[in-house]
């Protein structure tokens, strides 16, 4: 973009100490640091405020991108595909600090940008990255999400858009030492909101093995067939060539059996009568203590936390 304007780009990027030629060579690394003042030093020659972190945001854009978002298409739960986000974006950019947090029934995705919040165009990333993070949540939760609250480290003086209209009904903090979106906590244990199976064929049948085992094995689960043996017969294939297909798809079949696991718990708690002990004993736990620590670990709530919450939703409870 600088240089499309006629900016002199060489001189910003001598002055930076940043090799000129860095363009020529787009997988090696530089410092952030000196990248930091380059864009400033240019933001100020060139009277572009924005610039300061358009380079950060673009990258979390192509992060999330077809290949960010695709490991997250097998991840069962909001609860796990936001504590996977960290890591991915890892990849993308070791700047941007992501971690989730709950407090009674809200839960809250956190991020913090690398910069103060002072620094020019902060606040463009910051919600844009906050955008990028809700799209994340929909795929989960629905399109028609709206968050509990809204927390901006911006300051207000920097937004370049209208707050009420773009979070029409919702409360904003500004000024917060960290950006964050709130949702109810119960909100964790969403499955993916794609039609599922996550990819499919044109006549609707899944076109992955991973995806036609996980359409398969539920009823198995509940008769306690679980063997990698029965995946492989139900695959037509050997053990071996099951696990390399599994791995060229990037899971494993013990990925395959907790998502499996995951998706019939969500189901079966929804029936008032059946007790956790019987629940555990249908999806193949030897005790209740492992099946309640499976579900926390998928959806950070526990199978009575969860219960609870929508029983008391429900009409008439």
């Amino acid at each position: 973009m600088l240089r499309t304007i006629g900016a002199p780009v060489e001189a910003g990027l001598r002055r930076a100490r940043l090799p000129t030629l860095f363009e020529e060579m787009p997988d090696a690394w530089i410092s952030y640091k000196r990248l930091r003042y380059f864009t400033a030093d240019m933001a100020a020659r060139e009277g572009i405020p924005e610039l300061g972190l358009i380079p950060e945001a673009s990258d979390l854009e192509r992060g999330l991108s077809e290949a960010f978002l695709n490991p997250l298409m097998r991840i069962p739960t909001l609860f796990l595909a936001l504590q996977t986000i960290p890591s991915l974006t890892s990849r993308q950019t070791s700047n941007i600090r992501f971690w989730l947090e709950t407090s009674g029934d809200q839960a809250r995705t956190c991020l913090q940008m690398p910069l103060p919040p002072e620094v020019p165009g902060y606040a463009i990333g910051e919600t844009r990255t906050l955008r990028l993070i809700e799209k994340i949540i929909r795929a989960f939760v629905g399109d028609d999400f709206v968050p509990t609250r809204v927390l901006l480290a911006s300051r207000p003086s920097d937004l370049h858009f209208d707050l009420e209209s773009a979070y029409a009904g919702v409360p904003v903090r500004t000024g917060q030492p960290y950006g964050a979106i709130e949702f109810p906590r119960v909100l964790l244990v969403s499955t993916q909101n794609m039609a599922g199976p996550r990819t499919a064929a044109a006549d609707g049948s899944p076109d992955t093995l991973s995806d036609a085992l996980e359409a398969c094995l539920p009823p198995y689960l509940l008769e306690g067939y679980l063997h990698a043996s029965l995946a492989a017969e139900i695959a037509g294939c050997g053990k071996r060539t099951l696990q390399r297909r599994l791995a060229e798809e990037g899971t494993t079949y013990r990925e395959v059996v907790d998502r499996v696991r995951c998706r019939v718990a969500i189901s079966e708690l929804q029936n008032a009568d059946m007790s956790l002990w019987q629940l555990s004993q249908r999806l193949a736990y030897s005790e209740q203590s492992a099946f309640s620590r499976a579900f926390q670990r998928w959806t950070g709530l526990s199978p009575g936390e969860y219960r609870a919450h929508i029983h008391f939703r429900s009409p008439g409870s």
